[in-house]
């Protein structure tokens, strides 16, 4: 069988200064910090049961590491490796816990410029015993958590300066569906928006304004129930003084946000109330032209986007 990518499992990003990006990402968004090595740290949300979701390393400059992807089974990752050694990928292997809490894994530059890591595994550890909920369906006590804490992480959302080559090869290379897509007037791709786990939106890859830009990411979304806990989120980032980039509704996914920006790194969460599920497995996507949103260059229903800036790799 050919192997798959099985979902969104964690984004690694860098940062000038760690102990400022964590008064963002721990005390200002509520993600839980798992575990500290070196430079680096590593954190997931509430209801998430994997190592991390997301990791904090400090370095010189913002930047992306990479996405990580984990895969329907461990086997899948060396089967993905012979695949793209024989494509003459330039591979990058990552021992058993060399990722704290994560198996083997490949890293690799996709031809877009992006930097993927594909897993097959991650340790699922306990919380701290005083942080532990009594429901062995659930990972931390809620009474214990940052009120506006997210749950799980949803999706990314990255720009390349050749959106629908680089779709293409996810769908292609990476077996990814194409939920849904908008084409503008010149019949150009603005953005494709794509699922991993044939269910919902994992990422979504945007046309950058110019040719030579380079490849980035604007978001990493995490996902809340309902649009009440935006507001609350919202109200949570003006009493720490944090960047709020907007609030509002997508078209596309139909999913409710709030944009809250770290203000060292720039790096940028939304907080998600997550998109329709698409279980039909002959699903067609779904074909947005110019105008059948709205006439922003973000293509919201309602609200917008105030700050397209993105961090690079």
């Amino acid at each position: 069988m050919a192997p798959e990518v099985a979902r969104l499992g964690h984004v690694s990003l860098e940062t000038p200064n760690l102990e400022e990006s964590l008064s963002f990402f721990h005390d200002a968004v509520g993600l839980e910090i798992v575990d500290r090595v070196d430079d680096t740290v590593f954190l997931r949300a509430v209801d998430e049961h994997d190592h991390h979701s997301l990791s904090l390393t400090e370095a010189d400059a913002a930047r992306i590491d990479h996405i990580g992807w984990q895969t329907a089974e461990p086997e899948d990752v060396r089967k993905f490796a012979k695949k793209f050694e024989q494509q003459g990928f330039d591979l990058t292997w990552i021992e058993e816990d060399e990722e704290p809490g994560q198996g083997e894994a490949i890293r690799f530059e996709i031809p877009n410029g992006h930097r993927f890591e594909l897993y097959g595994t991650m340790e699922k550890p306990e919380p701290p015993a005083k942080r532990q909920s009594k429901l062995k369906n659930r990972v931390y006590d809620p009474s214990g958590n940052n009120p506006v804490a997210p749950h799980r992480i949803d999706h990314v959302q990255v720009w390349d300066p050749d959106g629908f080559e680089c779709a293409e090869w996810i769908r292609d290379e990476l077996g990814f569906q194409v939920q849904e897509y908008y084409d503008e007037a010149d019949g150009s791709r603005w953005g494709t928006f794509l699922s991993a786990c044939e269910a919902k939106i994992d990422i979504a890859v945007v046309q950058s304004e110019h040719e030579d830009d380079l490849p980035a990411l604007h978001h990493v979304a995490y996902a809340v129930d309902s649009p009440n806990d935006l507001f609350e989120a919202h109200n949570a980032m003006n009493e720490h003084g944090v960047p709020v980039d907007g609030i509002g509704q997508h078209g596309i996914s139909r999913g409710e946000f709030m944009y809250a920006r770290d203000p060292i790194s720039g790096h940028r969460i939304e907080f998600n109330t997550g998109s329709y599920l698409t279980l039909d497995p002959h699903w067609e996507p779904i074909a947005w032209e110019a105008g059948d949103i709205s006439d922003g260059d973000d293509h919201q229903w309602i609200g917008g986007i105030d700050s397209l800036d993105r961090v690079y790799y």
